[in-house]
């Protein structure tokens, strides 16, 4: 469990660039117990490079994706690690759980807060960036079913917007932002877990569909801004694939024909999710092939799913397919697969993607031999 009062993340902009409007994006993907969560976040300014500093109490079990991959890293004496970006935006992804953030009242009421009270020496508190403010910042919760928001409130002017089970608030020209939503978590329906994120030990993030990015076990606690007077660049290493779980062969699923009893194996869909105002829907098309793909999966044989969003040209898109891939992944649980077998990864980043397709990756692959779209 991480500490947002130990654990720091800064993120700095070289000193010597030319400054450039920030816009950032943070989608936090919450699970059915009110705790465990998924979370985006991205930042995209026109700046040749930044540094990313990781505070030396980041907890290991946390794991992070971070795109681009090409960054260099160095260790730092305290116990911290500094990475440089050769590029001006780049997306952070990590899981974990909400610990000082939120406080539990009566019948099953949460309140959170962003912000732990403290203002820095430099006078910024919560989300921040310096010298300028955010041009753009876009905060989110994508919320399960069995969560309902009851009240929410910023510190800043900005726009609340709530739908189904998103709720954001938009800001233009803000700094030093702070959040407070209340929300009552009811007892979860069906064979879902109650997490997002089921317990590290248990499950670990898979990698995206694109190219790997470097894996870095650390927890991403806070993202702020400001400038940075200069750095040594250390080569990073290489990131380590994680440990494949061994779980028992299911003697009932007969093995796919391109992949074994143990293999994953994929299925791509057309048209079955789509942004209305940039909110996350699920087709009619995708209602149809949804169902019929969560008959297949409901059930003990199959032992885990992976929900991967359009594919994207533009770093900024990353939150978008990410939240598709949720929008996806709630449908799937609403009709009976349970949630703690089911992860949600952003799509391919690519020049020529492809918005209207999604792929599932199912393990064992065989159960995809019962299913058809059409």
């Amino acid at each position: 469990m991480w500490s947002r009062l130990t654990a720091t993340l800064v993120l700095a902009v070289c000193a010597t660039q030319a400054l450039a409007a920030v816009e950032r994006e943070d989608i936090i993907v919450m699970g059915a117990d009110g705790l465990h969560f998924t979370s985006y976040k991205t930042l995209r300014s026109d700046l040749a490079e930044r540094v990313l500093y990781l505070g030396p109490d980041e907890a290991p079990q946390d794991a992070v994706f971070i795109v681009p991959a090409d960054y260099e890293s160095t260790p730092l004496d305290d116990g911290g690690t500094r990475l440089h970006f050769k590029s001006g935006s780049f997306a952070l992804m990590n899981t974990g759980a909400f610990d000082a953030e939120v406080e539990r009242n009566d019948n099953n009421v949460f309140v959170f807060n962003s912000w732990d009270g403290v203002t820095r020496s430099d006078g910024h508190l919560g989300k921040w960036n310096a010298p300028d403010d955010f041009a753009s910042f876009s905060y989110t919760w994508v919320l399960p079913r069995n969560i309902d928001i009851l009240a929410y409130e910023a510190n800043r002017t900005g726009t609340w917007e709530k739908r189904e089970n998103t709720l954001n608030w938009t800001g233009k020209q803000v700094n030093d932002i702070a959040f407070t939503i209340r929300y009552r978590v009811n007892p979860a329906e069906g064979p879902a877990s109650g997490s997002a994120t089921a317990p590290v030990a248990e499950r670990r993030p898979a990698a995206p569909a694109q190219p790997a990015p470097k894996r870095r076990d650390l927890a991403i606690t806070q993202l702020q801004t400001s400038p940075s007077r200069g750095f040594d660049n250390t080569p990073s290493q290489p990131a380590q694939p994680p440990a494949q779980s061994q779980a028992p062969r299911q003697p009932a699923a007969p093995p796919a024909p391109s992949a074994g009893d143990g293999e994953p194996g994929r299925v791509a869909l057309m048209d079955v999710v789509e942004l209305d105002q940039g909110r996350p829907q699920v087709t009619s098309t995708g209602q149809r092939q949804l169902r019929r793909l969560a008959g297949v999966l409901a059930n003990d044989q199959t032992r885990r799913v992976v929900v991967y969003g359009p594919a994207f040209s533009d770093s900024r898109d990353t939150g978008g397919s990410v939240a598709q891939a949720a929008r996806i992944s709630d449908y799937l649980t609403a009709h009976g697969v349970s949630e703690s077998k089911i992860d949600i990864r952003p799509g391919e980043r690519s020049d020529d993607a492809d918005s209207r397709r999604v792929e599932i990756a199912v393990t064992p692959g065989g159960l995809l031999d019962d299913f058809s779209p059409n």
